[in-house]
């Protein structure tokens, strides 16, 4: 499914076994009769659950623990999960778990909730294709994060989103402890006035950006829950993109 991507390094992976798991969950491939998801839709969103990907001993997805976790989400309302994001270890999977992850959340979810696939990378070709594919295996929304590391200029940050906006409905995530940079307001700003699948943004960079952007007209998510009751209750934010797994876990085992 995934060979046309580049390989995410085998270093990342817990056991070598763990890229079987792609041969052994065969994703459908959406035909274009599905509708897509529109932009509107996706900034409808309030509750949104950056998921875990679980595991088993030998290095394989667990499928079945992810499923419960899944519907766990589903019987709290929220209203969207988000796959293989940094919380779900993205980075550590191979492509073909990847995809093979959100394929399998929208072929067997698809019609209870949202799935926003974490399709971003340092490399804006390989973002590109990771994009086309969670599209393709039906994703509803893209999550997409600046180049990481390799730290670039404010016109190499738009460049590369704009790449990946031209794809689908997506939503930008700017988490600079984690990149190592961050997005310029002003270049968030461009991307929206821009790019008609632009959604809106999973903001932590703290709330006085979260407070600007709503000030600018921008749809804004908190990835922070340390902030959250601040982002919605006095800055405008719509909604959380990570509390949904905490109250989970807390209250629902």
């Amino acid at each position: 499914m995934a060979s046309g991507l580049l390989p995410r390094s085998s270093l990342g992976l817990r056991n070598p076994i763990a890229t079987k798991v792609a041969s052994k969950h065969h994703v459908q491939v959406v035909g274009a009769s599905k509708r897509r998801t529109s932009v509107e839709e996706i900034r409808k969103l309030r509750l949104i659950t950056a998921m875990k990907t679980p595991y088993l001993p030998d290095g394989r997805i667990d499928l079945e623990a992810y499923d419960e976790m899944v519907k766990v989400q589903i019987a709290i309302g929220a209203e969207g999960v988000i796959v293989g994001s940094h919380a779900g270890e993205g980075h550590v999977l191979s492509w073909d778990e990847h995809i093979m992850l959100i394929g399998h959340t929208a072929n067997s979810f698809g019609e209870s909730i949202r799935v926003i696939g974490c399709t971003g990378s340092n490399a804006t070709g390989e973002a590109i294709r990771a994009t086309e594919l969670g599209f393709a295996v039906g994703m509803d929304a893209a999550l997409q994060i600046n180049p990481y590391c390799g730290k670039t200029s404010m016109q190499g940050i738009v460049a590369h989103l704009e790449a990946v906006l031209s794809l689908g409905p997506t939503i930008i995530y700017n988490v600079p402890m984690r990149t190592g940079q961050d997005i310029p307001a002003e270049a968030m700003h461009a991307l929206a006035r821009n790019s008609p699948n632009f959604v809106g943004v999973k903001e932590c960079a703290g709330n006085e950006r979260v407070r600007h952007h709503v000030e600018k007209g921008l749809v804004i998510w908190t990835g922070m829950d340390s902030e959250c009751y601040e982002a919605m209750r006095t800055c405008g934010a719509v909604g959380d993109l990570v509390l949904l797994l905490l109250l989970a876990t807390l209250f629902l085992g």
